[in-house]
């Protein structure tokens, strides 16, 4: 145990106790007696925590021994007896029902003898009422708490699991990603793999006729080769699910244009503009690219409120292509809670981010902005 929790458990038994004290002075009740027996009884309420049935079980028994040795006069009920509707509240709080009966039952003996005391003609019966109604007021108090601290302990577990939840949907996001960026290389590497071919059936057969020709064909071979083993290295330990593959090549830059002929379709009027001098991209560069504007401009469509427009920008730099795709929606519709939230986000970053590259997102001038940073002859990883 902290020391600030050995402060909490015994601050309030010290302070209840120089309290209860007080009542005995003003009635010139405070003997040596009075102050040891008040002084076990408070002492009972360190075991509140731990073991609350037993240490109510013990405050009782001291309690019940003081007050029928001084005859069982109301009047000589020590105010330090107020513990025990502590204990209640402690083993209403902490412990089972069946041991909640047990403990009301304990504390309500008080109660009751002060009304068989009343029904003999003694004094004493004038405390049944407010007595029995602490009573319930301790157990009603205790099993609240436990019931709030239940509701607590399961909010916690909630968000905890809603955490976990989160944290394997973003994992399961990034390895469908992965899944299929592998599908769409393997289907970049075989159609190079397709061309090599060509050129090497091509080249055999030019040999003997055209040897200069034959000689730029295996160049060819090379270069695409090369190329082949690029992809390969970059697409190394990604495994990929299962699948046929589409017999076309993936969508890479040529094919921006066609992808924004469908948006416009769609009905939103998009625009491309290209600065600086284009260099020569590898095919899942380009993809990347294309995945990125594809992405940007499907959100658009989708959660965009009063989006028109759309401007899509490749800069070409001297170290990187940037790629910026920004729209003039005023915001995001409400999400359809059948609708699964998507993981857009995660596979544009996913894909730039094996290229060294990174991608923002953000509000800018009333609308959405994607921003794409591209290096330029990155190195394949070894």
């Amino acid at each position: 145990m902290t020391s600030s929790a050995r402060v909490r458990l015994v601050a309030p038994v010290v302070v209840l106790a120089v309290l209860s004290l007080g009542p005995l002075v003003r009635v010139g009740g405070l003997t040596a007696g009075a102050v040891v027996v008040s002084t076990l009884l408070w002492a009972t309420a360190l075991a509140r925590h731990r073991a609350p049935l037993a240490a109510l079980g013990v405050a009782a028994v001291v309690l019940g021994a003081w007050w029928v040795a001084h005859g069982l006069e109301p009047q000589r009920l020590l105010p330090a007896g107020v513990v025990l509707l502590w204990l209640l509240a402690s083993v209403a709080d902490r412990r089972p029902v069946r041991e909640v009966v047990v403990a009301t039952a304990v504390v309500a003996a008080v109660p009751v003898t002060l009304a068989v005391l009343g029904l003999l003609g003694r004094l004493g019966g004038e405390g049944v009422v407010p007595l029995s109604a602490v009573t319930v007021v301790a157990v009603v108090a205790g099993r609240n708490r436990r019931t709030r601290r239940s509701l607590l302990v399961a909010l916690e577990e909630r968000a905890v699991r809603a955490e976990r939840e989160r944290d394997a949907g973003a994992r399961a996001a990034v390895a469908e990603e992965r899944t299929r960026i592998a599908r769409e290389v393997h289907d970049v590497v075989a159609h190079n793999i397709s061309v090599m071919t060509a050129l090497a059936d091509g080249a055999g057969y030019a040999l003997a006729a055209d040897p200069e020709r034959a000689r730029g064909a295996m160049a060819q071979v090379a270069a695409t080769g090369r190329e082949a083993i690029a992809e390969m290295h970059r697409l190394l330990g990604v495994l990929r699910a299962d699948g046929e593959p589409d017999d076309a090549p993936a969508p890479g830059l040529a094919q921006l244009d066609q992808l924004l002929e469908q948006v416009r379709s769609a009905g939103l009027a998009v625009t491309l503009s290209v600065t600086g001098t284009p260099a020569a991209l590898p095919a899942t560069a380009q993809l990347a690219v294309h995945r990125l504007v594809q992405e940007a401009l499907t959100n658009t469509l989708t959660h965009a409120d009063g989006a028109r427009s759309a401007r899509v920008a490749l800069r070409w730099g001297a170290d990187a292509l940037e790629v910026e795709v920004v729209d003039d929606g005023r915001g995001e519709r409400p999400r359809d809670p059948d609708r699964p939230a998507g993981h857009g986000l995660v596979g544009m970053r996913e894909r730039f981010g094996s290229w060294g590259g990174t991608v923002e997102t953000g509000p800018v001038d009333g609308g959405w902005r994607v921003r794409g940073t591209l290096p330029i002859g990155a190195q394949v990883p070894a």
